[in-house]
């Protein structure tokens, strides 16, 4: 019978992921909390969940260890702790004290072997143990008695691990996991392993043999020349290797089990210090609950989920709708990107009752019975990523309508920093509960309760900025990522199979300069050749060996005829594999298009951002680059693609910002605002600026929006760093207005925490006033650009919407495909081109009224590539 269960908790491992999970948190004294706030959440749901006897938190002291001495280059890859993140280890502990829970860290041990010692006792002495971790290293411990409840994504999901699970993942036991990583090794901790095996190999060789010694032992035996030289020439290191990720279990420590057993907290110092750090639901809870100061886990809350078998079902869930009822819903779905979904079904709430549509092999018919319900606009719908929902609906035929709220856009108009995409995440910041990613029916319950929530809590000008542009542009978003773009398969094929020869004609020049075939992806191989066989000067020394980084190449440029070859052949291997080859792949079969997905909700600036793929992302300044677009082409001849992109739309945001005359004045006497920078910092006249000139003033205009510093500008555009700072200097006496706007802006950051758009977009920057210089001048760069850019992003997302309403009023067959930065990519019939550039052009153009003109430029063609300039009259 076991003596109680014993939680060990990774306390480096879990505040370390929930410093990186949370955006950055601190209390109004600007102590920050993110971390701690995360690990606390993290904490009170796993004791919630397993309720042990025991408890203890184990944490790594100093930099060294005992591995340090047997290997140097341990964990010699890890980069310093971040500043925000230093303070609340000992944050940690002091609420650690006042919660009354035990923890422990010794000199030259980590918290793993700390954990293996104590989860070794705990099994001699008949206790269940648990250990809370986001290291896989702890697989290793795994027993009949001891489980490892590993993190995986973000604060809110956990993988618990006995051994039938080790095995499933790993296909060994859990003893032979340290033989793995002692072939494999491991890049997070520097333990280097046998270079080249990786999981697969490492697995298979010691499901065949056993544990490292048996596959020596048999080393004749092992299949693959190039493995068997690279097992017998790293020998040595793969010994070693499983010296290093073996966990310590036998350190001689004082304390037994007993001493860990759980204790209620010291109430008035916990109190106190949850004030201090602004912990206001823990406070809460902890006030309610007389001590247990919990979050509602989501095992006290049940939820009668009613299963909508039949029309009828569905009717009565109509039914149940009274005037202004709140409809909720959320769709179950077997991956993320909305094209290529499978719907399992539909979860709806109501009048606090939650009801489901299992999707079968009756798609349609089930779909029919609910259709009138998602497409009708009159009633209420509340959702999480009310696009996702959109673009998978859509492709069953269901048009969705009547969106009044999305948790989603919600949460990010009021923190564009958080980083929880899951309405589980919000669930834990704005009502402090925990439901499990997984839970639809829960999450459905609450979703309206979360989103009202947060709308009391949203400021009236991002209460407008949501309404008013973030909703109704994720409807439009929808139907753009729902309609993709046609890509032309054999174009690829063609453009793929020309770089191709191009790479081969690249490995074939670095391989006859370099006299020897290696492997040129290689920084190691390609270092040793380029500076020990070639004898070229050393830019600059790595841990492993040369730095072989472009920057480096392109300082070599003209002392050696391999340099180049060495840049083409990553150019064109990248434009290959990144763009050619990827895109084929990602042709929908259905639509013969590429749909990409617009994260609406994840820059800090309020700009769109593309992934799967990036279209935001295909090359322009290069022809190899270029050349991709020709295979972003039509639907069929009839149809062809439009171009309309705003002119120094960031430029003209700043002179509209900053209020700067010289800078209005330019714009709106149609003056070339790159020749009138060159005549203000080169004191020339107009006349006289050349094309150099130009170029150097254009890297001073961008870089200041940038908030550039001397050296960087130095590195930009080729002069000394002495020479940047005259033309900084020279560019902030020219252009005074913008001088007094770089200075008043970080000011009111400082005072206000955030800074924000023409249109009251926020970016919150608590850095403005840290003690730490580097922090606190990548925020002030943060607060001179984001004002900026982010004007530019809302002008272009207002100019959408506009476009898109007045194709929709005149029921034009014009559609938006992609949004890239500053342009819209149109696809449409010929013989609406002339109506529709206008309307491109008036609309645009007068998205928004600034100090000084918006202007776009159009261009049409029958592909991406292929463009010509389109004047109107």
């Amino acid at each position: 019978m076991s003596k109680g269960k014993f939680m060990l908790i990774d306390g480096n491992s879990l505040l370390y992921r929930a410093f990186y999970a949370l955006p950055l948190l601190h209390n109004s004294e600007g102590t920050y909390t993110n971390g701690v706030y995360g690990f606390l959440t993290m904490f009170n749901r796993v004791v919630a969940e397993q309720m042990p006897s025991h408890i203890l938190v184990t944490f790594d002291k100093g930099k060294k260890t005992f591995r340090n001495d047997i290997y140097t280059e341990y964990k010699a890859n890890r980069s310093a702790v971040p500043d925000e993140l230093r303070g609340q280890f000992q944050l940690l502990r002091d609420v650690l004290k006042a919660m009354n829970i035990d923890y422990v860290e010794l000199e030259g041990y980590e918290a793993d072997d700390l954990i293996g010692t104590y989860s070794k006792k705990a099994e001699e002495q008949g206790f269940e143990t648990i250990i809370v971790t986001g290291d896989g290293d702890t697989l290793q411990l795994v027993s009949d008695d001891v489980t490892v409840m590993m993190n995986r994504k973000g604060i809110t999901e956990t993988e618990l691990y006995n051994p039938d699970k080790v095995l499933e993942k790993w296909e060994v036991t859990p003893d032979r996991m340290i033989e793995i990583k002692g072939l494999m090794g491991d890049s997070s901790d520097n333990i280097p392993g046998v270079p080249g095996v990786g999981p697969k190999t490492a697995i298979k060789l010691i499901k065949e043999y056993g544990d490292i010694e048996a596959v020596y032992e048999n080393i004749e035996n092992v299949s693959g020349k190039k493995l068997k030289e690279r097992l017998k020439e790293n020998r040595e290191q793969a010994f070693l290797s499983r010296k290093l990720a073996t966990i310590e279990r036998n350190i001689k420590l004082d304390n037994e089990i007993e001493a860990f057993k759980s204790k209620s907290p010291k109430t008035s110092e916990l109190i106190a210090l949850y004030k201090k750090l602004e912990f206001n639901n823990f406070l809460k809870a902890l006030e309610n609950e007389m001590g247990e100061g919990v979050a509602e886990p989501s095992s006290a809350i049940e939820t009668e989920v009613n299963l909508i078998n039949s029309e009828l079902d569905a009717q009565e869930l109509i039914t149940n709708m009274e005037e202004d009822a709140k409809l909720s819903f959320l769709l179950a779905c077997d991956y993320h990107h909305p094209m290529w979904n499978k719907l399992q079904g539909i979860y709806f709430g109501v009048q606090d009752k939650v009801y489901y549509l299992e999707i079968d092999e009756s798609i349609n018919e089930k779909l029919e019975w609910i259709r009138k319900l998602l497409e009708s606009s009159s009633i209420k719908k509340y959702t999480h990523n009310a696009k996702l929902a959109q673009v998978v609906l859509l492709r069953y035929g269901i048009k969705l309508e009547g969106v009044m709220g999305d948790t989603l856009l919600l949460t990010y108009v009021n923190d564009p920093a958080f980083k929880g995409e899951d309405l589980s995440d919000i669930a834990l910041k704005y009502i402090n509960l925990n439901i499990p990613s997984d839970n639809l029916a829960l999450q459905v319950n609450y979703l309206t309760k979360i989103y009202f929530k947060i709308l009391e809590d949203t400021p009236k000008d991002l209460q407008s900025l949501y309404y008013d542009i973030e909703l109704p542009l994720s409807n439009i978003l929808g139907y753009m990522e729902f309609y993709g773009v046609k890509i032309d398969k054999e174009t690829l094929d063609i453009i793929s199979a020309d770089l191709g020869k191009g790479i081969e004609d690249a490995t074939r020049n670095i391989y006859d300069l370099s006299q020897a075939e290696f492997n040129i992806n290689s920084p190691k191989q390609l270092g040793e050749i380029l500076f020990e066989k070639l004898g070229l000067r050393v830019i600059k020394k790595t841990k492993t060996g040369y730095g072989t980084g472009v920057e480096v190449l392109e300082e070599l440029y003209g002392e050696h005829e391999i340099i180049p070859y060495i840049l083409t052949y990553r150019q064109l291997t990248k434009l290959k594999s990144t763009y050619a080859d990827a895109l084929i792949e990602l042709i929908h079969p259905d639509t013969g298009r590429v749909h990409t997905i617009f994260k609406q909700a994840q820059t800090a600036t309020g700009r769109l951002s593309s992934v799967e793929p990036n279209l935001q992302n295909i090359p322009i300044k290069d022809e190899e680059g270029r050349r991709i677009r020709k295979a972003f082409t039509v639907q069929d001849k009839n149809n062809i693609i439009v171009a309309a992109d705003y002119s120094q739309i960031d430029l003209r945001s700043l002179a509209h910002i900053s209020e700067d005359q010289t800078l209005i004045e330019t714009f709106n006497q149609g003056i070339d605002i790159h020749t009138r920078t060159a005549a203000e910092i080169f004191h020339v006249s107009l006349d006289d600026v050349n094309e150099d000139l130009r170029n150097r003033a254009k890297a001073v205009n961008f870089g200041i929006i940038y908030g550039i510093s001397d050296f960087g500008l130095a590195r930009d555009t080729g002069v000394s760093i002495g020479e940047a700072k005259r033309y900084i200097d020279n560019y902030l006496a020219s252009y005074p207005g913008v001088q007094k706007y770089m200075e008043d802006i970080v000011i009111f950051g400082q005072e206000h925490g955030y800074v924000e758009t023409i249109l009251k977009r926020r970016r919150y920057l608590p850095d403005l006033n840290a003690g730490n210089k580097r922090a606190q001048s990548f925020a002030r760069r943060m607060a001179l650009n984001t004002p900026i850019q982010g004007t530019s992003a809302d002008i272009i997302k207002i100019a959408m919407i506009k476009v898109s309403n007045e194709i929709s009023a005149r029921k034009l067959q014009a559609k938006i495909l992609l949004q890239v930065h500053d342009d819209l990519i149109l696809e449409l019939p010929r013989n609406e081109l002339e109506e529709v550039c206008k309307l491109l052009k008036d609309n645009m153009e007068n998205a928004i009224v600034l100090k000084v003109p918006l202007k776009v430029s159009i261009e049409y063609g029958e592909n991406w590539y292929d463009m010509q300039s389109l004047e109107l009259k």
